[in-house]
């Protein structure tokens, strides 16, 4: 069995913090080390992550590899390594758009041939390309031959040294319409351009987002109010249950402060299931027995 048909009876649908916990799929997680006291190794750091899932009753958690293998930086494969066998987490392909592509595109198809991974992620901004570039194409096909989404950076960066401009959402439009059967997942709802962002979600079927990433560490107050306007702008033009993603961004992000986050979104009941689990459920293709709750088990193939 994949994913539940809507009301066929799912997870729990619940935040309030003494009910029982509803299923949550945190789809933008990572083990990179981004300060000096973070874990050194990536086993401490995979070992963190577990231990915030366990915490929060985050029942699966997709963890993204980046755009360049460094120390701190982990490879997709090392990652692939490291979470061997846990039926609880699964991994995307972080892209190098620099990287010879012919090399690039063989290690991709490897591991989708292999079942590894779960989508691939581009990180425009970080890399100076946009995501129409032409040398994208083969990429774009892989993705829609092997049925996996396209995760894409857009917005505000990490990094000062980004360029921004790289990563406007706006720009993600012209990829979905020449490519209509490749899943497109907008991340981080295009912060700051939100209005930009949900007509590109709106208007285009294959498109969805994520709200991972708007706040380093936990959401201050002032601008956890902001966030929530904008989030619930966002909620009331899509209109469509469907296309909203839940995801922290840890370890950037503080996951405790991104579910009481969303705790405050004007979200129908059936919107705020499709966030928590569902949608990212659809869209990874994820297999989920076991899971509700945040408990052990489930199938080892998910």
């Amino acid at each position: 069995m994949g994913w539940l048909p809507r009301g066929a009876g799912g997870p729990i649908l619940s935040l309030h913090p003494n009910r029982a916990r509803a299923l949550v799929i945190d789809c933008h997680t990572h083990l990179n080390r981004y300060t000096p006291d973070a874990p050194a190794t990536l086993a401490e750091r995979y070992a963190s992550l577990r231990a915030e899932m366990e915490t929060h009753g985050i029942g699966y958690a997709l963890v993204l590899s980046s755009y360049a293998v460094t120390p701190e930086r982990p490879s997709t494969r090392d990652i692939l390594e490291v979470v061997r066998g846990d039926p609880r987490i699964g991994v995307v392909a972080g892209v190098r758009y620099g990287r010879d592509r012919a090399e690039e595109l063989a290690e991709l198809r490897s591991l989708l041939e292999e079942g590894r991974i779960k989508g691939l992620k581009l990180y425009p901004g970080y890399e100076p390309f946009s995501v129409q570039e032409p040398g994208l194409r083969e990429l774009y096909v892989l993705a829609g031959r092997f049925g996996v989404p396209v995760m894409v950076h857009t917005g505000d960066t990490y990094a000062p040294s980004a360029r921004v401009r790289y990563a406007h959402p706006l720009a993600l439009d012209e990829a979905a319409v020449e490519f209509p059967d490749v899943t497109f997942v907008l991340c981080h709802l295009g912060n700051p351009w939100f209005v930009d962002a949900m007509e590109v979600v709106y208007k285009n079927e294959n498109v969805v987002a994520d709200i991972s990433g708007l706040t380093l560490g936990a959401f201050a107050p002032r601008f956890e109010r902001f966030a929530l306007g904008k989030v619930n702008e966002v909620l009331a033009y899509i209109n469509n249950p469907d296309k909203l993603l839940f995801g922290s961004d840890w370890p950037i992000s503080d996951i405790e402060s991104y579910l009481g986050f969303v705790r405050q979104l004007e979200a129908t009941p059936e919107e705020l299931e499709g966030l928590l689990w569902r949608n990212a459920a659809r869209v990874f293709r994820l297999k989920l027995e076991g899971l509700a709750g945040g408990a052990h088990g489930g199938d080892r193939t998910a």
